[in-house]
């Protein structure tokens, strides 16, 4: 989509194989595409795809996911990108840091959310990134929002809430606001 002409424009490039349920994150050169699914043969990716913003192209760097899985969700900070959550099944509660200088992803474990889920969303603000709602199992969801702290990397669950529980939401921010939609 072409911010100034409100056009769409289909890029020649495409991602290294067909799939849904992934997750993207970028930094000010790179755009990562993380995870996936493929429906026809039941296949979970753990590939990570870039797309570099100046010359349209992907390509799939070394750094993977620590698992393959989909359904998850991702933010980032000026230096680092984090893939969260996800299905592979079973549901998962890890967080995957992709480090933008190097394109190496942190050890798995290292980061957690406070319980598995899927088809979560997520929103950051310059200090911390926001991972709300989710599928817990495929008939509930809950209304917790984690709050990872990107100076310290940890993760917390603060007071607020989602006004319910839902699952297979989506999210976006202005510089102040967070907002979750579905």
């Amino acid at each position: 989509l072409d911010f100034s002409t409100e056009t769409i424009l289909i890029s020649p490039s495409k991602l290294s194989q067909t799939k849904s349920g992934l997750s993207a994150t970028s930094s000010s050169s790179y755009g990562y595409f993380g995870g996936g699914y493929f429906t026809p043969v039941a296949t979970r990716y753990s590939t990570i795809d870039r797309l570099d913003f100046s010359t349209e192209t992907v390509s799939t760097p070394t750094p993977k996911l620590s698992s393959s899985r989909n359904l998850l969700t991702s933010t980032s900070s000026s230096s680092y990108g984090y893939f969260a959550g996800g299905f592979v099944p079973p549901f998962v509660n890890t967080i995957d840091r992709l480090d933008f200088s190097t394109e190496t992803t942190a050890s798995p474990g290292t980061y957690q959310l406070s319980q598995t889920r899927a088809a979560l969303a997520s929103v950051s603000s310059s200090s911390y990134g926001y991972f709300a709602g989710g599928a817990i199992s495929p008939t509930n969801s809950i209304n917790t929002i984690d709050r990872l702290d990107f100076f310290t990397e940890t993760v917390t669950v603060p007071t607020p809430k989602l006004s319910q529980s839902r699952g297979y939401i989506q999210a976006t921010s202005s510089s102040s606001f967070g907002y979750f939609g579905g």
